[in-house]
């Protein structure tokens, strides 16, 4: 994998058209805001949870994209998943989605700045390859968008059933 390649995949599920299905974004819009919040059967966290998780996940690729040794998440705690957290409205939808295309943008464009080289070297601070954490937000991005679709789908069937 090289640079232009993970630009390509990153582009591809924002805003493209992935071969699993919708797009990031399209996904997002065409989810009513009033399923942001709410929770179906057994799943731990809401679509508004999920997609403040994969935003943040995002900013420490751009962090370790500016070679920001210091920053890091810890698995399961507040910088991983934050706690109360609501979209209720049009605007707090659309202020989300405008944050979410910043990660986007901003991932794009440190790439961008970087050797294919760099793929191969070590990520600042850790033991692991950077072309490791560029495939690996790539597959949370995706995994987690599997659930968010999963949830709305979940959600509108119960209550057209209801």
């Amino acid at each position: 994998m090289n640079i232009e390649d993970s630009i390509t995949q990153f582009e591809e599920i924002f805003e493209g058209e992935p071969w699993f299905g919708s797009s990031i974004l399209k996904s997002l819009k065409l989810i009513p805001v009033e399923f942001w919040d709410k929770k179906s059967g057994n799943v731990s966290h809401s679509i508004t949870e999920l997609v403040y998780h994969m935003m943040d996940w995002r900013v420490f690729v751009i962090e370790k994209l500016k070679d920001n040794e210091s920053f890091s998440i810890e698995i399961n705690s507040g910088k991983d998943w934050r706690k109360d957290v609501l979209v209720q409205t049009e605007t707090q939808k659309e202020i989300i989605l405008k944050e979410l295309i910043k990660t986007q943008k901003l991932i794009c464009e440190l790439l961008t700045t970087k050797p294919d080289s760099w793929m191969y070297e070590n990520i600042v601070g850790t033991t692991y390859k950077n072309e490791y954490m560029i495939k690996g937000a790539i597959q949370h991005d995706i995994y987690h968008l599997g659930q968010i679709n999963m949830i709305y789908s979940q959600i509108k069937i119960k209550i057209l059933l209801n």
